[in-house]
């Protein structure tokens, strides 16, 4: 069993300022947790402590039940896919995928038939076996995107971590990859802990939704139990108020279109 847990967590930086305060959290084996808060709130240090990009000041970073917070990030079994793309434009799509593996050192690095096997099978999970040999600037917004979390799946993570992977997308691509990850997330059963400020984003995604605010947890649960039962007023602001507003619009076009 693979959770995840944050046990009284904080983060202070050197001058003082508190990114995370004591959060007590914790993401079960298979589940699409979504960290949801406004910027500055402490959602991307929540992440990137649990990748090992930040120290932890305080507290038990857990993964599986194990310890990690002394772990470097290539020691945790963790998959990353960043707001930026990070490919290396001057290799073919097959190799930006398999360069993880080929870096790998002794028993732990595949030999060249498996990394080719793995290339394959994850190229044809989302999508990109034709786009194999081409190079990442012939390659649209979306196909990038893919490429991205495909090196992040190939390297099969027991966690995978996901930070506003959507916020360089157009509208109508950030739709379907949202459909795209869901469907992934469901066929390959993986923990997944994703970032985001965008409440459909995180509505749509999420088993479970997180909120934070300068740094503390706010309030957690499924989706629509948090949008029905707001814990307190920065949730009816920022989520519920947010959500009837997009709701309203769009039955004042509907209606208006009827007319």
């Amino acid at each position: 069993m693979v959770n995840v847990i944050y046990r009284g967590v904080t983060k202070r930086y050197d001058n003082g300022f508190m990114a995370v305060d004591n959060l007590d959290l914790e993401i079960d084996d298979g589940e699409f947790l979504v960290l949801l808060g406004p910027s500055g709130c402490g959602k991307s240090t929540t992440l990137r402590m649990l990748a090992g990009l930040e120290e932890v000041t305080q507290g038990d970073v857990l993964i599986g039940g194990a310890r990690v917070n002394d772990l470097p990030p290539g020691a945790r079994g963790i998959g990353m896919v960043f707001q930026s793309y990070a490919l290396y434009p001057h290799m073919t799509i097959a190799d930006n995928l398999s360069f993880g593996l080929r870096m790998m050192k002794g028993d732990e690095r595949p030999d060249d038939d498996d990394i080719r096997w793995r290339v394959g099978e994850t190229a044809d999970l989302l999508g990109i076996t034709a786009e194999l040999e081409k190079k990442p600037k012939q390659l649209s917004g979306g196909q990038r995107q893919r490429v991205a979390l495909g090196r992040a799946l190939i390297k099969r993570p027991r966690v995978l971590l996901m930070d506003e992977p959507l916020s360089n997308l157009d509208a109508e691509l950030r739709q379907q990859m949202r459909i795209e990850i869901r469907r992934l997330h469901d066929e390959l059963g993986m923990t997944t802990v994703y970032v985001t400020h965008d409440q459909i984003e995180a509505m749509t995604l999420a088993d479970r939704i997180a909120v934070l605010n300068e740094g503390a947890l706010q309030q957690h649960g499924a989706p629509m139990d948090v949008y029905r039962n707001p814990a307190n007023p920065f949730i009816e602001g920022f989520l519920c108020a947010h959500l009837d507003d997009i709701v309203e619009t769009a039955n004042d076009l509907f209606g208006g279109e009827e007319e």
